[in-house]
């Protein structure tokens, strides 16, 4: 007794496998740009103008480098006081103990950041599961 099995499609299948990487990318282009552009005119939009304005200028958003299918954004403020504007100052005092305060954090940076960025993810999730693919099980 003999047996034969006769596979139909997997050439189509093996080339369909080929190009999902390439077509996620190109999805996930729109979606991680959107992503990063939001966040930086979100943030922004809450950085006071100030004096001379740096905060809001300072706010960047850039390319980094990756492989073929990677896409990816970095969000950035190259102000140089935006680490003090976020976090704050302790209470300072002179080496005579005169109290001279304290600033608070501002803690607008990174809530906007990971907001953005779970968004960003559902719908990263979404293409993926679109496209077939389990991710959540």
């Amino acid at each position: 007794m003999s047996a034969a099995l006769t596979l139909i499609g997997l050439d189509e299948l093996r080339a369909a496998l080929l190009a999902l990487p390439g077509e996620l990318t190109a999805k996930a282009v729109g979606i991680v740009s959107a992503a990063a552009d939001g966040a930086a005119a979100e943030i922004k939009a809450a950085y006071p103008e100030g004096e001379t304005g740096n905060l809001k200028r300072g706010v960047r958003v850039g390319t980094k480098g990756g492989g073929d299918f990677t896409v990816r954004r970095v969000v950035r403020s190259t102000a140089p006081h935006a680490t003090l504007f976020e976090t704050g100052t302790q209470t300072r005092q002179t080496a005579l103990g005169y109290n001279r305060g304290f600033m608070p954090g501002a803690n607008i940076f990174v809530p906007v950041v990971v907001r953005r960025r779970r968004a960003m993810f559902e719908d990263l999730v979404a293409i993926v599961e679109q496209a077939g693919l389990d991710v959540r099980g």
